[in-house]
């Protein structure tokens, strides 16, 4: 699998097995879902928790630091797709809608705020 050759739908229909084959379903409520999301997703912060900018584009050059930060990364996604099949969300209407809407709040030339 790669995500040259991979469709969101057949991560998704990996995950309903892998969830079923074990039947956790009782256990994957959206409220338990979502909560999976911010863990994992702060356990990927750690990597970068007192990394500059510099540090961080430096960190994700190493072969071993890389390796892990994608295995949390997998956990977000891993969490965030069974979200979608739970829940009955199309991914890809999701991030279309979104990406149309952030074209509006950010049209091609905005910036940021400096933070300074």
């Amino acid at each position: 699998m790669s995500d040259t050759t991979t469709t969101i739908a057949e991560l998704r229909a990996l995950l309903r097995e892998f969830v079923a084959a074990r039947r956790w379903e009782r256990h994957h409520t959206p409220k338990n879902l979502a909560m999976s999301i911010a863990i994992e997703a702060a356990e990927l912060m750690e990597h970068f928790q007192w990394c500059s900018g510099a540090e961080s584009r430096r960190l994700v050059e190493d072969e071993e630091a890389r390796a892990e930060i994608a295995e949390e990364l997998a956990d977000v996604l891993i969490y965030a797709l069974h979200f979608a099949n739970v829940c009955g969300i199309d991914v890809s209407s999701a991030v279309r809608a979104k990406v149309a809407r952030n074209e509006k709040r950010f049209p091609p030339g905005w910036e940021p705020p400096s933070t300074g």
